[in-house]
């Protein structure tokens, strides 16, 4: 079977996607994440409350984006190494900084007098176990706890470099075949260290793709999809049907771009990476300092503000130095003229 080969395109309106998805993200652990801080009758305590749910949207978007990128970079499963080294390049340097950063400002956070604590240490194999994101694995602790999720997205970066050909095969009983398989995996393993476990999402994203470069027809798209969706809800409940079909609204029928939602975009990965050590030791600091619920309030939009400031910064000095280093690799070797 043939592949149109369509036009690629960038999909603007993810940009504003990822950054929505990691304002709810931020704004459910400021919320949430210090017990006691908002009372559960609080009007952002409530909004709050389904934040965690765009860490499901980011998988359903890694699902799409990284095929859809690999289409484009015409990969092959020889490229496996280059793919590799442009996901390692991409995403480690600005991991292992945040890594620093979180170890710092622990260390600062201990010389202050209102510290109340354990006192500082480092447990240099837990530490050593970020660079495999082998924590979960040997259940030892993350620095940050949002780390968990790049685990995830390694998982998935490994495994769809080998069954990338088979998602475009000729012989499409092949590539659902293969989907298939991961969504059976995906509905029954539930060890939250593993990609199967959310599996059923980055298969939305999956089928996303396979469908927007005509590989799938819309009957099999929707058929495809409605299998799927009807697995998240059995398997999560349908508050997971929202991260899933998010994405999906976001590619067929948004074409939004502005200013604002490139840069919400850009230092998504920065204000993930950074929001807990940066925002949540202003939430850390108000409890201490008041128990008044306004102020509390007030400072969750601050905390907010300054990790999104502080996130640009990160952006601008560490991740788009190394991003603009990973697109320099490709997978086709340049010809010498």
């Amino acid at each position: 079977m043939a592949i149109e080969q369509k036009k690629p395109g960038y999909f603007s309106s993810l940009d504003l996607l990822r950054g929505l998805a990691s304002i709810a993200v931020i704004y459910f652990h400021f919320t949430h994440g210090n017990k006691g801080y908002l009372s559960h009758d609080n009007p952002l305590f409530i909004s709050g409350r389904y934040g965690f749910l765009g860490v499901d949207v980011f998988f359903v978007i890694s699902g799409f984006v990284i095929p859809y990128a690999m289409y484009r970079g015409r990969y092959k499963i020889e490229n496996v190494g280059r793919f590799i080294a442009k996901r390692f390049i991409r995403i480690e340097p600005p991991y292992l900084i945040s890594i620093v950063m979180v170890l710092t400002l622990n260390y600062l956070s201990t010389l202050s007098p209102y510290y109340g604590g354990a006192p500082f240490h480092i447990d240099y194999t837990a530490l050593g176990l970020h660079l495999g994101y082998f924590n979960a694995f040997f259940d030892y602790p993350w620095v940050n706890d949002v780390y968990w999720t790049l685990a995830i997205e390694f998982q998935y970066y490994l495994l769809i470099a080998l069954i990338f050909p088979l998602l475009l095969h000729p012989k499409k009983y092949l590539s659902i075949f293969a989907i298939t398989v991961f969504a059976v995996l995906g509905a029954f393993i539930t060890d939250h260290s593993l990609i199967f476990n959310y599996g059923l999402l980055f298969i939305v994203g999956i089928l996303l793709f396979q469908f927007q470069i005509g590989y799938l027809k819309k009957g099999e798209f929707g058929l495809m999809v409605l299998i799927t969706l009807v697995l998240i809800f059995v398997k999560f409940d349908k508050r997971y049907l929202i991260a899933a079909l998010l994405p999906y609204f976001f590619i067929m029928y948004f074409d939004f771009s502005n200013k604002f939602s490139r840069f919400l975009g850009n230092i998504s990965y920065s204000l993930y990476l950074i929001h807990i050590p940066i925002g949540g030791r202003i939430i850390n600091l108000t409890s201490t300092f008041t128990d008044d619920e306004l102020i509390r309030s007030i400072f969750v939009f601050v905390a907010m503000a300054v990790s999104i400031f502080a996130s640009w910064i990160f952006f601008k000095l560490i991740e788009k130095p190394t991003m603009m280093l990973s697109k320099r690799l490709t997978y086709q070797k340049k010809k010498n003229r």
